[in-house]
């Protein structure tokens, strides 16, 4: 069975002129640059996303919703203003850059419906991804490490959070 946890980061939610440094990619960490930071604020196409509660819940309800119709199972999931962390599983083999795509995809339609912002960018270009490679790690990641999130968290068997009709 494969599993991973996908990471989605808010769009604009870490950029050059964070104190611990930025992420580029190909180059790795790089340290902070105000120059930079102006730049890319210059370029973007919308404002920074900060994920409230409302659409934490918009991404847990969204992301079970997404899985049920395709025949994955949504484990875990893990919010925080600025990304989600899911933890989601298929039988057989899974193409995690499929995965991650369709969820960035459909949960910024739920996101735009729920806010009236439709095509608006809510999540960074890409996104990462852990392959979950035993059950200590699973374990880990369900009891400790998504619970610890600064957000909502869901696991398997509890309830989903309600949000507005119509979102889905």
């Amino acid at each position: 069975m494969a599993v991973y946890l996908i990471t989605l980061h808010a769009y604009r939610s870490w950029g050059p002129d964070k104190s611990r440094g930025f992420v580029r990619k190909g180059l790795g960490i790089q340290p902070p640059s105000e120059e930079l930071a102006r730049m890319y604020d210059g370029q973007a196409g919308d404002d920074p996303v900060n994920f409230s509660p409302e659409l934490q819940r918009v991404l847990i309800a969204g992301a079970y919703d997404i899985c049920t119709r395709r025949d994955w199972w949504l484990r875990a999931v893990g919010t925080d203003p600025t990304h989600g962390h899911f933890l989601i599983s298929q039988s057989g083999f899974m193409d995690w850059e499929a995965v991650r795509d369709k969820l960035k995809n459909i949960l910024s339609l739920f996101l735009g419906r729920a806010t009236g912002q439709p095509g608006r960018s809510w999540f960074v270009a890409l996104g990462s991804r852990k392959h979950v490679k035993d059950q200590q790690h699973f374990d880990y990641l369900v009891a400790t490490y998504l619970p610890d999130q600064r957000g909502l968290f869901r696991k398997k068997g509890d309830a989903l959070p309600e949000i507005p009709a119509g979102i889905l």
